[in-house]
């Protein structure tokens, strides 16, 4: 199949038609030079004036509709400048990233480095990223990101593996989760992911409570699109119809006192 951005548009539609999201799905795509951004897509130094954090971009993208590029420049999250290349740490400052995991992610530095085992890195091999609503993307996107409510996810699953089988294999670890998980180990290992958002993603990023979020390589979009479709037509919904085929009773205590205060229930039993 052919994939331009009215096919990614198109998905952007389908999602939301049998999802019912409340928020826009995301596509993002990686750039190996700042020179490949276009000068109209908003950047948050220069048109925000601040550096902010990639999660906070991804929510104003997926709830203002904005497209927005982002580089090492515009990013002041030292965990994100880490895993996408655009800081190179000496063994003192590696080090140092280490020992501020140590007593509030990790109880001891042994602790802590286990973590590196599941850290994804670009190597600075990509000078940004671009982050659009995908239901009117301006890119062709590498990663997906779709926020949603555990239902949603739940369907979500159902669709990708309708024509994969097995089941989706992920890691979380509370921290580092959007831009992280849902975005540099997807493109890397070419597989979905199931994000739990972490710390950042909710007190800067405005991640709710409630939402979780599906990560999807580009390229598995198709895949994706024509199991929600199929499991869909087969009856597997979202929201999901509550079974509603039965007559209604009380917890029978409930029932005797109410027989004994007056004579009757609130249903009729004859």
């Amino acid at each position: 199949m052919r994939k331009d951005n009215s096919f990614y548009c198109h998905v952007g539609e389908i999602l939301d038609t049998y999802l019912r999201l409340q928020s826009f799905p995301l596509a993002v795509k990686l750039v190996r030079s700042t020179e490949d951004i276009p000068g109209e897509f908003k950047r948050p130094l220069r048109d925000l004036g601040l550096r902010n954090f990639i999660c906070q971009n991804f929510t104003m993208c997926r709830r203002y509709g904005w497209t927005i590029a982002v580089t090492g420049e515009d990013t002041s999250c030292r965990a994100a400048r880490m895993v996408y290349g655009w800081d190179v740490f000496d063994d003192k400052e590696a080090e140092n990233l280490l020992l501020f995991n140590v007593g509030l992610y990790s109880k001891d530095m042994e602790t802590a480095k286990k973590g590196e085992a599941y850290t994804y890195l670009l190597d600075n091999k990509y000078e940004g990223l671009i982050i659009s609503p995908l239901a009117r993307t301006r890119i062709m996107p590498d990663v997906v990101l779709v926020y949603c409510l555990p239902a949603q996810m739940m369907r979500l699953i159902q669709g990708y593996l309708y024509c994969e089988g097995g089941a989706i294999e992920s890691t979380a670890a509370g921290r580092m989760s959007s831009c992280h998980e849902g975005v540099i180990k997807p493109f890397l290992t070419k597989k979905p992911q199931i994000v739990i958002a972490g710390n950042g993603d909710r007190i800067w990023g405005g991640t709710q409570d409630s939402e979780v979020i599906f990560a999807c390589p580009g390229e598995k979009l198709d895949i994706l699109v024509e199991g929600l479709k199929a499991t869909h037509d087969a009856g597997l919904r979202y929201p999901v119809p509550g079974y509603m085929n039965y007559s209604p009773g009380f917890q029978t205590s409930f029932e005797k006192r109410a027989l004994e205060r007056a004579g009757l229930t609130l249903v009729k039993t004859e």
